[in-house]
């Protein structure tokens, strides 16, 4: 999952998942509650989707492109990209 998260998340989460001003929020288990929140599924769920940058929840006014933009990352990578974040310390 790391290797995932480097190549892809990290262009708007940061290397470190705290995310970065203006892009992603964090996805740090230590302060995100959108992670802690949630399970592996459903996390799953919304990284397939993504979410548009008029969506309601959105927060930032920044879309999230389904699967980072990367259509060709797999359900079993997400997984561990999920994984990866949840690891963090």
């Amino acid at each position: 999952g790391k290797e995932v998260f480097m190549s892809i998340c990290i262009a708007c989460h940061g290397p470190d998942a705290k995310g970065l001003p203006g892009l992603g929020k964090s996805l740090h288990p230590s302060d995100s509650e959108f992670i802690r929140g949630k399970t592996d599924d459903e996390l799953i769920k919304f990284i397939m989707a993504g979410r548009t940058p008029d969506d309601p929840l959105n927060t930032t006014g920044v879309g999230m492109p389904a699967k980072g933009c990367n259509p060709a990352i797999t359900e079993q990578q997400l997984y561990d990209v999920v994984a990866f974040i949840r690891g963090l310390k």
